[in-house]
This record gives structure tokens, C-alpha cells and sequence, in this order.
């Protein structure tokens, strides 16, 4: 099982509203983790495609 839907699992069973606003923050924190690290692989291979066509 992936790590977003564990948290939004877990966020349904948590009563406490601090409980709720840690696992919504670790949640957009690993989504923002996903899209910086997959965002910096699509640099890496459009800069090894430019230098391949040069």
C-alpha cells in the first residue's frame, strides 16, 4: 500500500484536531516530496535528451 492513502487511513480513526493537522501535514508533505522528486528526474532526462540530439 502506498504512503497517502495509510494517511488519510489513519486520519479517519485519530478524535484529536492536533492529531488530524499532523497527519494532513505529512500528508501534503510527502505529495510535495513526490512532485519535487519527480519533477527533478523529467530535468534530468530532458537534459540527457538534449545533449543526445546535439
Amino acid at each position: 500500500m502506498k504512503v497517502t492513502p495509510i494517511l488519510s487511513l489513519a486520519k479517519l480513526f485519530v478524535t484529536g484536531k492536533r492529531m488530524k493537522l499532523l497527519l494532513v501535514g505529512a500528508q501534503f508533505g510527502y505529495l510535495g516530496y513526490r512532485y519535487l522528486k519527480s519533477r527533478k528526474k523529467k530535468r534530468k532526462q530532458q537534459s540527457l535528451e538534449a545533449v543526445k540530439t546535439s
